[in-house]
């Protein structure tokens, strides 16, 4: 099995005064923090997907050993970044698997990782998600048996929902705590920092 972990990063948010990616975290940025979890996952390659706060984040941040692609569709949100990453997993021809995670969401672990990817190895299914505390969440691993049904997703439509729309193409791997968060808002910034 030949890995990559997706880091989608192509979502705007009207809350932050730039890019949410860039928001300060404990002396780093949001999206260096989360790439340096995402660093420690079992996998082969990491691709990053930026939107259209790609410029001030290329400017900002080392990316430095990840392939980065840049998603040109304006306001395209999840799903557009989504089917350009799988693209680019077509056109790099060398993986079977991939881990999909947003470049907000903090908290998730390498061995919570390997766990998902032992499940995909063990159960034949084409994805797995991690379930916490009965809430779906992410990260999510996603064989190349359904890329093509990925890729193809139109609109806004997010790729949980097309899961969830083929339960038979889904193991599920249950953690007994909350889903790591995502950043969606300052005032998140501030709750995870403790200074709200």
């Amino acid at each position: 099995m030949n890995v990559a972990a997706l880091v989608l990063a192509a979502e705007t948010s009207s809350e932050f005064s730039g890019s949410k990616y860039l928001c300060e975290l404990r002396g780093t940025t949001l999206i260096e923090a989360v790439l340096a979890e995402v660093r420690l996952w079992p996998v082969d390659d990491v691709i990053v997907v930026l939107g259209e706060d790609a410029d001030p984040v290329l400017e900002a941040v080392d990316l430095t050993g990840c392939t980065v692609v840049v998603d040109l569709e304006p306001g395209g949100g999840e799903a557009a970044a989504l089917r350009v990453g799988i693209d680019t997993l077509f056109r790099l021809d060398r993986h079977d698997t991939a881990v999909l995670i947003h470049a907000d969401q903090l908290g998730s672990r390498p061995d919570d990782v390997a766990r998902l990817l032992d499940q995909h190895r063990a159960g034949g299914k084409p994805a797995v998600l991690p379930k916490y505390r009965y809430a779906l969440g992410h990260p999510v691993v996603v064989g190349d048996t359904i890329w093509p049904r990925l890729i193809s997703v139109e609109g806004t439509i997010r790729f949980d929902q097309v899961l969830q729309a083929h339960p038979d193409w889904v193991d599920e791997v249950w953690f007994d705590r909350l889903p790591p968060r995502r950043i969606t808002s300052p005032d998140d910034i501030a709750d995870l920092l403790g200074l709200r």
